[in-house]
């Protein structure tokens, strides 16, 4: 058996439903729409985030002699049993799957396939290894795994864009595919038309500081989130998934049944495993000692929900804060909820 075969057999018995290998050489067109990012984002005086500077074009940035890099696919579009909790109509927040499996579905496996390689004597590097890295959805395109869609997210035949990918970079010598992608979007651009905030402002271009899924992640923060934006962030609580929603290729993905009993926790504090998350059950959440991000967050949620004047106590609660955005927000909130009142 093939090194590269070992390595996918590795993989997909951690869960990893699709595997691919590509060179190592840099993602030429990641480079570009990362200079373009960089030349708006200095235009709009807006950070970009440090995992977008430190612009992960070029595997060997972290492993000079990296020959090739692995990437596999693990679908996340998952059957949550009992969840009744879409029919619930009284005042919630949203629980992306991006939250809740995304990122329970991975279990470390790019820490595991770094071991493998290693006990066999070759060096490799995970897709974050700092500095530099790879950019893992350039990876998995290259590799022959799925195409760009216009929402800058990879789409595969099976999973649709529900996948999340894990990647190495490796000084192995792997027999490598060297795909260019296809156009699947054709004229469709219901993507673009339906992202609540504007961050695809063209096809296949993408402006993480006003995406909704980026403002809600540390790695991505800004030192404060605009009020317009907040608006924009509406009553979900991490992330976005507007634009894979309405993807007419996303249609007739199915639910995948997996298991689910891996953590689910958004900045540390544990959340359920449901679509929409009552407004009684977010506030008792906020009760004790609570990660500042995820008070931000829940206050933001808080000011664009309607009906949530039971919040009021909770939110004069965070005025006390040492956090100075905690604050903020809620002040926020607070007065957004007078002003309907």
């Amino acid at each position: 058996m093939s090194l590269a075969a070992e390595i996918e057999d590795f993989a997909r018995s951690h869960g990893a439903e699709l595997f691919g290998v590509t060179s190592a050489k840099p993602f030429h067109r990641y480079l570009a729409m990362v200079a373009e990012l960089e030349g708006m984002a200095n235009l709009r005086e807006l950070p970009l985030g440090t995992r977008i500077i430190e612009s992960r074009g070029d595997p060997r940035s972290s492993l000079p002699d990296a020959q090739s890099v692995i990437v596999v696919g693990i679908p996340y579009k998952l059957n949550v049993p009992g969840d009744d909790s879409p029919n619930y109509e009284g005042p919630h927040v949203f629980l992306s799957r991006d939250i809740r499996h995304r990122h329970g579905v991975i279990h470390n496996l790019d820490d595991s396939m770094v071991a493998f390689l290693n006990e066999r004597g070759f060096e490799a590097k995970k897709a974050d290894e700092k500095p530099g890295g790879f950019s893992l959805k350039s990876a998995a395109v290259r590799a022959g795994l799925g195409d760009f869609g216009k929402n800058v997210l990879v789409y595969t035949k099976e999973f649709g864009s529900w996948i999340t990918w894990v990647g190495v970079t490796t000084n192995a010598r792997l027999e490598v595919t060297e795909a260019e992608g296809r156009d699947i979007c054709g004229k469709c651009t219901k993507c673009i038309e339906a992202c609540p905030a504007g961050a695809l402002y063209e096809p296949y271009k993408h402006f993480p500081p006003k995406c909704r899924s980026y403002l809600t992640l540390p790695q991505f923060q800004l030192e404060e989130i605009p009020d317009n934006l907040k608006e924009k962030i509406d009553n979900l609580l991490c992330c976005c998934e507007t634009c894979q929603d309405v993807c007419p290729k996303n249609e007739k993905v199915g639910l995948r049944e997996a298991s689910t009993d891996f953590e689910i926790s958004f900045h540390g504090i544990p959340v359920p495993d449901r679509d929409r998350l009552p407004l009684s059950e977010l506030l008792q959440m906020l009760e004790g000692e609570v990660n500042p991000n995820f008070q931000r967050y829940a206050a933001i949620c808080i000011g664009n929900i309607e009906g949530a004047e039971e919040a009021l106590p909770a939110l004069n609660k965070m005025l006390d804060s040492e956090d100075h955005l905690v604050r903020k927000y809620a002040q926020w909130a607070i007065d957004r909820i007078k002003n309907r009142g």
